[in-house]
Order: structure tokens, then sequence, then C-alpha cells
């Protein structure tokens, strides 16, 4: 091999080891491999930037964009509230909605998005059906990443292996070119869901809301300023008590008046009654030094802390996959001053952190407990950076306006099928006609769009094209060949299945696609069987991160919330990529002929 092939070994390597460690976030890997090809002279610089000017980069952007307006006008979470209102409740009968109604939705916007958007529903649905969220939230997650398979836009890499196809001179995939494959696909996934995988998922309770309640209580205690107490007429934000003793105060009873969610500027006066929560030692340890006293014997004073406060409300959040404070602490974050509440507890893989609150780091999928003002609980279900996990059922009334958006994603996707414009066109088109309508505001465009994804997908495209342009996809294609070639193409399709499942339990698809898809288009070559059916299965196989937790954002987001654990993915996870392949290997075949 010549030495600009080592080189791109030397990226592809050195990609996979950063990626399966962590150690930076995917698109920080993708820029650094951008980097080493554009600096060793591998590719030039208009080559190493024009991931960039993708037209398959351009078009993730674009559904972005198609995916908020939707969600911004209620369309999905009507879907979600009817479920919620009409699901019966009947385990098996709910996860057959689920997973058909999150499957068609990620046929058509992203679907993470689609998750995030019935992930409350899920969580109501098992509580009112007496079962454990792990119940139905591991089916949620299957199936949006099953139901992207059936459309172009239904997932990044349908879009990535036609844009590949493309780049090679054949002819790209259409919009519903996927869609006997992938609904043959999830069919047979949802049957395995509602079957011998029902059994095989776990039947392990997440966080409870109750039951954390309780768990607080140990952390909440009243103390009394007494008479002569030096610290009377001062502030809190001149006592600073959460830097200092990391005790939060919560309320303040004066002359029977009580205070909820005092500002940091009010006052503490003889006489005052103070709810504080903390760890016992830490609230022991502000009574001696700031010589404030026990209000009573007892640490909880039943009423005081319930969801159900005619002003508070105690809410479940989750650090959704667009969290802006991944890896800050709690203190760090800021959260009473930006939503007026009290972050009282974090649960990780349904256990309760005991570290200190205001020191422990926020991982994506942490599910919070918080006290929030009923007033801006609002604030909270608009933000991006969570997922407020309702327990109570919200009816969401279809609007005509619901019906523009929908208009708008019928057109861009007719334009796209009739081949009257290229799907990166038609989507442009579609998030501008978002915005002209006015059911996406102007200044979301750029909070819609993950900017993370098509950064990552942008710096690895260059790495594709040279492991073409130095011959190195020719030769792993040849060195995968031979071996398989006395086994038929079938093996074949089987060999880049398995290749590709393995690479995207570690990393992003997107990612795993961008690595396959030029040395399965080699490989095709090498064989003498058409490109399409070869790079079907990348394509399939790519959505098929099914056994990690890590490897989609959708099971990120229910790990914790579902207390499940790693083992759990293998063992549901598997079989079901094993009967995807089965699948694959039967339907492609037919549809695509070799």
């Amino acid at each position: 091999m010549t030495p600009e092939a080592w080189i791109v070994v030397g990226c592809v390597l050195g990609a996979l080891v950063l990626f399966a460690s962590e150690r930076l976030p995917p698109e920080g890997v993708g820029v650094l491999v951008l980097l080493v090809l554009g600096l060793t002279g591998v590719v030039d610089a208009p080559t190493a930037l024009a991931g960039f000017a993708s037209p398959a980069v351009i078009t993730v952007a674009a559904m972005f964009i198609l995916s908020a307006g939707l969600v911004e006008a209620g369309a999905p979470a009507a879907l979600a509230s009817a479920i919620v209102r009409y699901g019966g409740t009947r385990v098996a009968v709910l996860t057959v909605l689920l997973v058909v109604v999150v499957g068609g939705m990620s046929a058509f916007i992203n679907n993470i998005a689609a998750t995030v958007i019935l992930m409350p529903a899920a969580v109501t649905l098992a509580r009112a059906a007496d079962a454990s969220s792990s119940r139905l939230l591991m089916p949620l997650a299957f199936g949006s990443m099953l139901g992207g398979l059936m459309t172009l836009i239904g997932t990044p890499p349908n879009l990535l292996v036609s844009d590949a196809l493309a780049a090679a001179g054949e002819r790209p995939f259409g919009m519903f070119d996927f869609a006997p494959t992938g609904a043959a696909i999830l069919v047979a996934g949802l049957i395995y869901l509602v079957t011998v995988g029902r059994r095989l998922m776990p039947d392990r309770q997440g966080p409870d809301l109750e039951q954390n309640i309780a768990q607080t209580r140990d952390y909440t205690a009243e103390v009394r300023v007494p008479g002569g107490a030096r610290l009377a007429g001062k502030s809190l934000r001149e006592l600073r008590w959460r830097p200092r003793f990391d005790v939060s105060v919560m309320e303040i009873f004066r002359d029977g008046r009580r205070l909820r969610f005092p500002n940091a500027e009010e006052a503490l006066y003889v006489g005052d009654v103070v709810l504080v929560e903390g760890e016992p030692d830490d609230v022991l340890r502000l009574t001696q030094v700031e010589g404030v006293e026990f209000a009573s014997e007892q640490a909880w004073v039943p009423g005081r802390l319930q969801a159900d406060d005619e002003e508070a409300e105690v809410l479940e959040l989750i650090a959704g996959p667009r969290f802006s404070g991944l890896g800050r602490s709690i203190g760090a974050m800021r959260f009473r001053n930006r939503f007026g509440g009290l972050v009282l507890g974090v649960w990780r893989q349904g256990s309760h952190l005991r570290t200190r609150l205001r020191d422990q780091r926020i991982e994506a999928g942490d599910v919070l407990m918080v006290r929030m003002p009923r007033g801006r609980v609002a604030d909270l279900e608009q933000s991006t950076d969570f997922i407020v996990l309702s327990q109570r059922a919200r009816a969401v009334i279809p609007r005509p306006r619901m019906l523009v958006p929908i208009a708008i994603l019928v057109l861009t996707v007719g334009l796209a099928a009739a081949n009257i414009a290229h799907i990166a066109v038609a989507g442009i088109l579609g998030a501008v006609l978002m915005v002209v309508t006015r059911v996406l505001p102007y200044e979301r465009i750029y909070a819609a769009v993950e900017w993370r994804t098509l950064v990552l997908i942008a710096a690895l495209l260059p790495l594709g094209t040279a492991m073409q342009s130095t011959g190195l996809a020719e030769d792993l294609a040849q060195a995968v060949t031979e071996p398989l070639r006395a086994l038929g193409p079938y093996a074949v399709l089987a060999g880049i299945f398995i290749l590709t499942s393995l690479l995207t339990q570690l990393m992003s698809n997107a990612a795993a696609v961008v690595l396959v898809a030029p040395i399965a288009l080699g490989i095709a070559a090498s064989f003498g069987i058409a490109p399409h059916p070869v790079v079907m299965m990348v394509a399939i196989s790519g959505s098929t991160a099914f056994m990690t937790p890590i490897g989609h954002q959708s099971n990120v987001l229910i790990y914790n919330t579902g207390a499940f654990r790693f083992i759990d993915f293998i063992r549901v996870g598997g079989p079901l990529t094993l009967i995807v392949l089965m699948v694959s290997l039967i339907v492609v075949p037919i549809v695509w002929p070799l």
C-alpha cells in the first residue's frame, strides 16, 4: 500500500479507538480525522471541505428543521396524547401502538425527536397499566430505529448510502425505495417485540415520583432563626448556604405566611422557620456554624413537599440529547436562576445518586427530580435541554394550524418522490416554507438543527473519499471478497451487515456508514454483483444499534429512565439484530436483484 493509504488506515483505526473510548465527542473525532487528512495531503482542501456542501448534509439539516416545525405545531404531540387517552392498559396492545406510531413518525421526522415526544406517553402508559416503564421504553427506542428504515429521509444512513451511490456514478435511491424492505423489517421487529422480546425484556422499575419524594424527605429539615442570631436581617445571597454548606433553602414560613421559592434577595428574620434540603451532616453543620436550631424533632413535616401543592409541583425530567450542560455539575447549571425551581435528586440507572448534589455532573439520560413553581413548568416544557415526564395525561387538541406543517412535509416528500426536485432542494424549500408560514419562528431555526450530527457527517465524508482515492477501499474489498467468494453473494451481504452492525454499536450510525459504504461498493464491483442491494444492507445494518445503550441516542435516553443495564440491550437487541439480518437477506435480493 502507498504511504497515503497507510495514513488513511491510521485515521480509521484511530477514529474507532476514540469513538469507543468516548474521550472526545464524536464530532471532535470527525474534525480530527479531517485535519489529519488535510495536513498530510491525502486530500486537498476542496475535497477536505466538500462534506460541508454535501447534498446529504444539507438534506439532514433541512429534515431537522422540518421535524422541528411539525413538533412546534403539535402534530406529534397530538398522536402521543391520543395514545395516552385511548391506548388502554394492556402492555401488548400498548407496545403495538407505540412501535407503530413511533415507527411511522420516524419515517418522516428525526427518530430521536420521535422518541423524545413519545417518552412521557410511554412512562404514563406503563404506570397506568401497573407495569414497569422498561416494558414500553425499549420497544419505543427500537421502534424509532426500525421506522427510520422506511424512507430516504428516515435516518441519515439512508441519505448517506444514496449519496455514495450517486458519487460512484450509480442511480441514487428514491424517496420510497426503502419502503418494501423497511416495512418488512418493521413488521418482523414488531412481532418479535410483542412475543419473544416481551419475555426477554427486564421488568425493572425506574425512578418513581412518589417513591422519590419519600426518599427526598430524608434530606429535608426545618430550622428556626432564634433570637439574637447573627444572621438575622441578612439575605440568602449574603448567607451563601448552598456554596458553603451544600444546603438549599426551599421555603420560608413567617407569621403564618409561606414564601415558596424565595429569591436570593429574601432576608431571614428572627422567628422565621426555613425548610432546607441537604445531606443530614451538612444540615447539622449549618445549624452549628450559623447558630440556628431545628424547629422540631421531626426532620420531615408531612405535606410540605407534595406534588399536588397548589403552587408548586414536583416533576421528573430527563437530560435530553440536546442538553446544553452535559458534563457540568448541578451547581454550574444554575437551575434555580434559569427556571425558578430546585433540583432535589438525580437518578442514574434507577439508583439515587448519593454524592453531593451540587457537585454531581449530569450525563445525557439522567433523571432529575425537581420542585418547580407551577407557573414555570411551561418554561421547562419549552426547553430543549429537558424532557418532562408528566404523570398527568393532558389532551392535545388537533388544530387546523397543524395541517400547515403536514402539508409542507407532503409537498417536500412529493417533490422528491416525483423527481421534480432533488431531495436537498426539496428539503430547503420545506424548511423555508416552515418559516414563511410562521409554523417555526425564525429565531428557532438554528436551535432546531443538530449541528453536532452535521459536523460529524461532513467531517467524515472526506475519509470515504480518501479510502477510494488511495485504493484502500479496493484493497479491503478484495481482502474481504476472496474468503467469501466460494460461499456466494448471500455470504457477502451477511458479512457487510455484520461488519456495519458491529461498528454502529460503538459509534454514530452515520460514522459507521461513511466508513463501510466505500468498502461495500468495492466488494460489489469485485464480486460482480449490483451495488444497490449491497449498500441497502449497509443502510439497514447502520440502524441496528440495538445491542448497546450508547449505539443510538434513543437508547441513551431510555437507559436511566427504564433502569436498564448494559446486558439488557444485548439480551433483547441481539435476537432482534439477527431477525433484521435474516429478513434483510430474504427481502433485499427480491426487491434489489443481485
